[in-house]
């Protein structure tokens, strides 16, 4: 027999204790909410996802009314059924101009270009506050701040003279062919800066026409400094309810007092006649211009300005809302992680939307909610890695010891972190030890002591293993085992009882497998006891082995030295009964131990001899 001194000892650990699971670090869940948020910045930043985030806001509209002092006089289909097709005579288009002119309004914006002979609209514009449309050809952005004109139909000097002022009708629509901004100026080719119609209209109101201001991410005219964004455009907060009257009922006289101190813009919405765009107001269906320009006129006197969310808002909201998703993606269960995500989603879509109605900022109804949403899927997938590789280490570790399903039985428990790092147990101890092996060994070639051992330990850990026991350790000849640890019994004497009872009991079988292999027959003594141990995982990281340690331990292996071949030494506390299974009660004083220990002898002979 051959014994290790350490059997008993545990091995010094190591000063960092590697634990089995490590669910509770809160350094994953940061480091995904900061990547996550600037990865989200920076998306915005780079204007990734800028389509989808522009037909998300798109739903907004119609929130709110426009300003009622603004109202088209539209020369509309009824209009044009009525006095003919577009482009009206001169007489008839001043007679319009001199008609809206007589109601008072506080200002007209003309969203249509008289032509060279226009002689008489001329003479009709000197009659009111007439602010007129200037068309351009081309335009090309100018170091994204603003847009550079040249080309189109000049308004003929006789309207210019007589105008109050000029405004540019230049519209651009985003790369998905949608309208949702103007530019609130742009540099003609001489170096000017002229404003948009909509602009110069609100411009008009208080008699003076002022000059066009640039300053950082806004446009000063007058008292009014205007937000714009890349190409100077202004935002329009888009509204359903635009008040439109008839040209030809203005013509009639039909419109009673409905122009007087309004702001009204003159323009076209015939059918094939006048520019027509796709809006957020009607998706698929075309808005006029001049209902665009109305639309621009209300934002500004409303100072209903839409300000999209800068990058940066975009990466903190994703890190506020992101981090809390992170977190509990990581700690808590599938469900309750479900849960806050969702609730995150709606919460961050709640205080958009509060922004938006308090302040005018435009959410990002998509990079947020999918930053938010990444958080929680990343967290999720580190944390099914971490729990897949903790689960390899726990099956690797405490498969040596319990069949594999007791191992993932520890891990579905949770108790697999406790188990690795310390825990304290009652447990039954047994060991088994072969008797006169070192000789017999000597006599026998090396792969025949090989197949000895290994059918000698197949026999006990079968027999182990049905009673729940765990294999702590080989040592040369001697198996060591425990019941209660790391797998918790309700009984663990009683199992370690019953296990070494089997052992006695079924040694005719151990005998059979020798002879069928042509080997030598064995004979082993066992030492069983109980008591209460620490149970961890010990050593250095790379040699890591789970281990128990307390006295009981050492009085097992004890008593296992008094048992001889085909005997089982119990102490009294792991027999439960000084009759148990017939066995000798005896009086034994062991190395070590001071007191004399009250033990039970069972023999093979008496085991098999019981009714």
């Amino acid at each position: 027999m051959s014994r290790r001194s350490d059997l008993t000892r545990p091995n010094r650990p190591s000063s960092g204790r590697a634990r089995v699971t490590r669910l509770g670090a809160a350094w994953p869940p940061l480091i995904v909410g900061v990547v996550v948020a600037l990865l989200a910045g920076l998306a915005a930043l780079g204007g990734v996802g800028e389509a989808v985030v522009r037909h998300a806001s798109d739903l907004l509209w119609t929130d709110g009314a426009s300003d009622q002092r603004v109202v088209v006089v539209a020369v509309d289909d009824a209009s044009v059924a009525e006095r003919g097709e577009w482009p009206w005579n001169d007489g008839l288009q001043a007679s319009l101009l001199r008609t809206i002119a007589s109601a008072g309004p506080e200002v007209v914006a003309v969203d249509v270009v008289p032509s060279a002979s226009d002689f008489a609209v001329a003479d009709a514009i000197a009659s009111g506050p007439f602010v007129v449309a200037q068309d351009f050809s081309a335009a090309s952005t100018f170091r994204n701040r603003w847009l550079q004109v040249s080309g189109g139909t000049a308004v003929p000097p006789p309207v210019r003279e007589n105008a109050a002022g000029l405004g540019h009708a230049v519209v651009l629509a985003d790369s998905d062919g949608i309208l949702r901004s103007l530019p609130a100026f742009v540099e003609t080719a001489d170096g000017e800066f002229e404003p948009s119609l909509s602009v110069r209209a609100v411009d008009a109101l208080d008699g003076a026409i002022d000059p066009v201001i640039v300053r950082p991410s806004a446009v000063q005219i007058g008292a009014e400094t205007i937000p714009v964004e890349q190409d100077a455009a202004l935002r329009i907060h888009w509204t359903a309810d635009t008040t439109i009257v008839s040209a030809a009922d203005v013509l009639s006289g039909a419109v009673g007092d409905r122009l007087t101190g309004a702001v009204v813009i003159l323009g076209v919405t015939a059918g094939g006649v006048g520019d027509r765009h796709i809006t957020p107001l009607q998706p698929g269906v075309t808005t006029p211009g001049v209902v665009v320009q109305a639309q621009a006129i209300s934002t500004i006197l409303q100072h209903a300005w839409v300000v999209p969310y800068s990058p940066w808002i975009t990466g903190l909201a994703v890190l506020l809302f992101g981090l809390p998703v992170a977190f509990a993606a990581r700690r808590l269960r599938l469900r309750w992680a479900v849960l806050i995500t969702v609730s995150a989603i709606v919460l961050v879509t709640a205080v958009g939307l509060a922004l938006f109605q308090i302040l005018g900022w435009l959410p990002d109804f998509v990079r947020i909610p999918i930053g938010i949403l990444a958080a929680g899927v990343a967290s999720l997938g580190i944390k099914a890695i971490a729990e897949q590789r903790d689960r390899q280490t726990a099956e690797r570790l405490f498969s040596r010891y319990v069949p594999r399903d007791v191992a993932l039985e520890l891990l579905r428990e949770g108790r697999a972190e406790s188990t690795g790092s310390g825990e304290r147990l009652t447990v039954g101890i047994l060991f088994a030890d072969l008797r006169s092996f070192t000789p017999m060994a000597a006599s026998l070639d090396p792969s025949d002591v090989q197949r000895v051992l290994d059918i000698f330990y197949d026999y006990v850990c079968e027999r182990v293993f049905a009673h729940h026991g765990t294999v702590m350790q080989f040592v040369g000849d001697e198996v060591f085992s425990v019941f209660g640890a790391p797998r918790i019994l309700e009984e663990p004497a009683r199992d370690a009882r019953e296990a070494s009872a089997d052992l006695l009991r079924d040694l005719p079988a151990l005998s059979a497998r020798l002879e069928e292999a042509g080997l030598p027959q064995i004979q082993f003594g066992m030492g069983l006891h109980t008591g209460s141990i620490v149970a961890s995982h010990v050593g250095p990281p790379d040699r890591r082995q789970y281990s128990v340690i307390g006295d009981p331990i050492n009085v097992g292996s004890r008593l296992c030295g008094l048992a001889r071949g085909g005997q089982v030494v119990a102490s009294a506390e792991a027999a439960g009964s000084a009759t148990w299974l017939g066995g000798t009660p005896e009086t034994a004083q062991v190395k070590g131990i001071e007191r004399s220990l009250s033990v039970v002898r069972v023999t093979a002979e008496q085991l098999t001899s019981l009714p």
